[in-house]
């Protein structure tokens, strides 16, 4: 009876056994579940990042705003200032380029959201670079007098002494006499206006720059503008915001 007893409870207690691995199985299937939809979450958040960047890293978003460059005249200044000097005063043993330096004009280029683009010039840029080219052809002058009064016998060492001589004989200062009877050292400011001044819409296709005028296109890189002409020259403006 007791071996009976026991053999039935033995067998009450295998009946109950399976029913703990089924609840583990599913718990399993709930982490699985868990993980992938985790994994499927961060997938759409990187991509939604990824194109987020793009979208914010795109070269067009990047051209509004103010974009400047400067024009250089400094070739043009010192051949302009030589031959008028050799004519003047025979040119004489001096480095012209030493006196004049970098001659360069401002320009700026502004994009407008709306789509619209303007150039100007800096006058103030230009004021400065007409006092510099002049400046520097009067003390050049003023060098080459001197070595011309020395030349022929006569002593000038400084060039408060020439100065001095070139007012007394023409009654005005050297600076007064370069600018009203020396040479055209820059173009003037209607010229360098018609030149590059201009206005027009532009807009942007796969990171080119258009504008509706002259044929010219943008090509962006950073903080860097390169413009392309039609004849293959290239002119660089820097963001200026």
């Amino acid at each position: 009876m007791d071996n009976d007893l026991k053999y039935l409870m033995d067998e009450i207690k295998a009946d109950q056994k399976p029913s703990k691995p089924k609840r583990k199985k599913k718990k399993k299937r709930k982490g699985q579940a868990g993980l992938i939809l985790f994994l499927f979450v961060l997938i759409l958040a990187l991509v939604a990042g990824g194109l987020g960047i793009w979208w914010l890293s795109r070269p067009e978003r990047k051209l509004p705003g103010r974009w400047h460059r400067e024009i250089d005249y400094t070739a043009d200044c010192t051949l302009a200032a030589k031959e008028w000097l050799l004519g003047a005063e025979g040119g004489g043993d001096i480095d012209l380029p030493t006196y004049i330096g970098r001659v360069s004009v401002g320009m700026d280029l502004v994009l407008s959201k709306d789509g619209s683009w303007q150039c100007s010039v800096d006058e103030n840029s230009y004021n400065a670079a007409t006092e510099q080219v002049y400046q520097a052809l009067e003390l050049a002058f003023e060098d080459l007098l001197i070595q011309r009064v020395n030349d022929s016998g006569r002593e000038m060492s400084t060039r408060e002494e020439a100065a001095q001589s070139i007012l007394d004989t023409i009654d005005m200062s050297c600076n007064e006499y370069l600018r009203s009877y020396g040479p055209a050292l820059l173009p003037t400011m209607e010229e360098i206006k018609a030149q590059y001044e201009g206005n027009g819409a532009w807009h942007a296709e796969k990171g080119v720059l258009m504008r509706d005028t002259k044929g010219q296109a943008f090509l962006i890189n950073t903080d860097l503008l390169v413009l392309s002409g039609t004849d293959g020259t290239e002119v660089y403006y820097r963001n200026a915001e």
